[in-house]
């Protein structure tokens, strides 16, 4: 069966790239662009502003720069470790929320410390509420020192967007229009996922209790709500070195690769250029607002919202289907068996387990790969 698939479709990070993910950018309203030096699990690094050049002291960090540490370090379940042997680091957890807290370490802020009551700002943890791949987001609720209720948000800018009703920059919050602020946030969304880089937004906002809190006080939707938009990280995740050798051999053997991510549509489309998925020149010089006629990459809001005549209507399947979620994988599977067409999924995260088990052929990654991945699939590389 593997010797006569037609057409791979793969998850991105930790498949088609390294899953060695470091931030090296960020946005924020009325501040601009920072860039941050560092790479791997580094905890050195520079914060510099893109505009002026400056550095940014580590012994005096902004309130702005600190709001958003905060919410970096705090919404965040991963782990930073000295190695037993050595001078470095390593991370435990989630691959994206490793890069955030090592952003945190840099500014001296990492979750520990937070947490401290010894020398740090003692801040409580009260609740988690975690990432849900339908809603695309998670949250926790923190207390600070002062007994302050904090919620603290973050995910894809679209599902953090629409839960925001303004910005904070340090201590100050201004109320903005849904609209505003996304003719504010998203050309720079776009300016951070041409580079290649998985773009998430964070926001936050203050939460105001009537006696004791516990883990059960609050529900998810009561905290997900009226929440101040903070800014953007960009995070880069290189291509694996032997990926686009790959998927240049499938397209020799005449097996066409589709990339199906949960990544921002700029960002997916500049990784499927740099590992032969899409042509090199793919969307590149065009107008303003103009896409490449060639409707080779597609959005997952879009594609799910085509009936499967529609699907069956196109002239060739995207090659490339951005935002997806567990089902928007599935779909593009059965998608590809009503066209005859014998499909091999790859994937490694806990997500890709339905499209895993839907394929003809479902491979999870031995190494990096989840446990739910691996028992869903047909074949485990090693």
């Amino acid at each position: 069966m593997l010797g006569a698939v037609t057409n791979v479709c793969s998850d991105k990070t930790g498949t088609l790239t390294q899953s060695k993910m470091v931030l090296t950018r960020f946005w924020m309203p009325k501040k601009g662009f920072y860039s941050i030096s560092g790479l791997g699990f580094d905890i050195k690094g520079e914060v510099k502003s893109e505009s002026d050049e400056s550095t940014i002291p580590s012994n005096d960090i902004p309130p702005y720069l600190k709001q958003l540490a905060y919410n970096a370090a705090l919404c965040n379940m991963s782990e930073i470790r000295k190695d037993k042997e050595g001078d470095g680091y390593h991370g435990i957890g989630d691959p994206t929320e490793v890069a955030l807290q090592v952003f945190a370490y840099k500014l001296d802020m990492g979750k520990p410390k937070l947490l401290s009551t010894k020398g740090g700002p003692g801040w409580t943890l009260i609740s988690e509420y975690p990432f849900d791949s339908s809603i695309k987001r998670m949250s926790v609720l923190c207390k600070n020192s002062e007994g302050e209720h904090i919620g603290f948000l973050k995910g894809a800018t679209e599902r953090v967007l629409e839960r925001c009703v303004g910005i904070k920059t340090g201590d100050s919050v201004e109320y903005i229009s849904q609209e505003q602020l996304n003719s504010m946030v998203l050309p720079q969304v776009d300016e951070l996922a041409r580079g290649g880089l998985r773009v998430l937004s964070l926001a936050s906002r203050s939460v105001k209790v009537n006696g004791k809190v516990t883990a059960e006080t609050f529900a998810r939707e009561d905290i997900e709500q009226d929440m101040f938009f903070l800014g953007l990280v960009g995070i880069y995740d290189p291509p694996r070195v032997e990926s686009k050798d790959a998927v240049i051999e499938c397209h020799q053997a005449g097996i066409t690769v589709h990339m199906l991510t949960g990544d921002h549509i700029a960002t997916a489309t500049a990784i499927a250029r740099e590992v032969a998925i899409l042509p090199s020149d793919y969307g590149l010089n065009l107008p303003p607002g103009k896409s490449d006629p060639r409707a080779l990459v597609m959005s997952a809001q879009n594609f799910d919202r085509l009936t499967d005549a529609q699907v069956d209507a196109l002239e060739n399947l995207p090659l490339v289907v951005a935002r997806c979620s567990p089902d928007t994988k599935v779909k593009m599977i059965e998608a590809l068996h009503r066209r005859k067409k014998i499909a091999g999924m790859t994937g490694d995260g806990v997500n890709d387990s339905p499209s895993l088990k839907e394929a003809d052929i479902g491979i999870a990654m031995g190494q990096a790969g989840s446990d739910v991945a691996k028992q869903a699939a047909d074949i485990v590389l090693v």
